[in-house]
């Protein structure tokens, strides 16, 4: 026994050493129970000595969810939490390379702490303003990299039930252009039509419109030069397409349709220029304090 142990040390007081011994030993024994059965407020569940608590995953469970839904999300995520904990205990002992992991552990921090303040100061500090003038020189200088890979089109869609009154009439409205018929149409809209598109106005990619109606195209360039109407009826719905103009796959993109590419194309640029300016002043300023030191030539 333990307590054994401790009594040899006091040979002169057996007795007095006997009741040391014992209550050294409870009051290790009230410790240990003590830590055991430490109380980290709203845990759920615990693996070694780390915990997840009710914050914790209040944090992650997605916002709208049922209560039923929110219920099973939580019951797996906790077994998800339990499973990667022990599976990380076990990979920690089981790696023989643990300072190859902490490089890039250290690396991969560095490299979120550069990118939070990259984000940071570009939102405080750059113009995001690109200008029209910009968007059309751009344009201008690279025409052969806006190819379309898809047809697009102008036009006007509408999807209505087969059984809504004045169908005739509506087949008719959808095949002018005039003021009059796109005012019955907006007008019968209100009440009847389940989906109307107006973009005689704007491009959309043909795959975009062909998408909201049932009906296969093997060659869409081919369809579109024979034909300016698509009247499909298919489970109780009917499809009117009306292509007031188009281009082919192939062609060059009209500007407005490659706008919001050329857009985010010169925005990327204008954050390249602005990090690469901000790294170089911070550089040149360093050197000028003596805070970077190089100490002789590199080869």
């Amino acid at each position: 026994m333990k307590f054994s142990i401790l009594s040899i040390n006091y040979s002169k007081n057996m007795r007095y050493s006997f009741y040391s011994a014992v209550v050294i030993g409870i009051l290790f024994s009230v410790s240990a129970c003590t830590l055991e059965k430490k109380e980290v407020p709203g845990a759920i569940v615990s693996v070694g000595d780390r915990y997840l608590t009710r914050e914790m995953l209040s944090q992650v469970i997605p916002d709208g969810l049922s209560h039923r839904d929110s219920s099973a999300f939580a019951d797996a995520y906790v077994r998800h939490w339990a499973e990667d904990e022990l599976v990380y205990d076990v990979a920690q002992k089981n790696i023989p390379n643990v300072g190859r992991i902490e490089l890039l552990v250290d690396k991969y921090r560095r490299e979120l702490f550069v990118h939070e303040y990259q984000k940071q100061i570009l939102n405080e500090k750059l113009d995001a303003e690109i200008s029209a003038e910009a968007v059309k020189n751009y344009y201008r200088t690279h025409l052969d990299k806006f190819i379309l890979k898809v047809p697009i089109i102008k036009g006007l869609f509408v999807k209505v039930a087969e059984t809504s009154p004045e169908i005739k009439n509506l087949k008719k409205w959808y095949r002018n252009r005039d003021h009059g018929s796109i005012e019955n149409i907006e007008k019968y809209s209100l009440h009847n039509i389940i989906n109307y598109e107006y973009f005689y106005d704007r491009w959309i990619s043909f795959d975009e419109v062909l998408s909201a109606i049932p009906y296969s195209i093997s060659d869409a360039n081919r369809f579109l030069q024979t034909h300016k109407y698509l009247e499909i009826n298919n489970d109780g719905y009917w499809y009117l397409l009306n292509i007031s103009d188009y281009l082919p796959a192939g062609a060059n993109m009209p500007l407005d349709f490659a706008r919001t590419q050329i857009e985010e194309i010169l925005l990327n640029q204008k954050r390249m220029d602005f990090l690469h300016q901000m790294n170089n002043e911070l550089y040149q300023e360093a050197l000028e304090n003596r805070k970077i030191k190089y100490y002789g030539r590199v080869y």
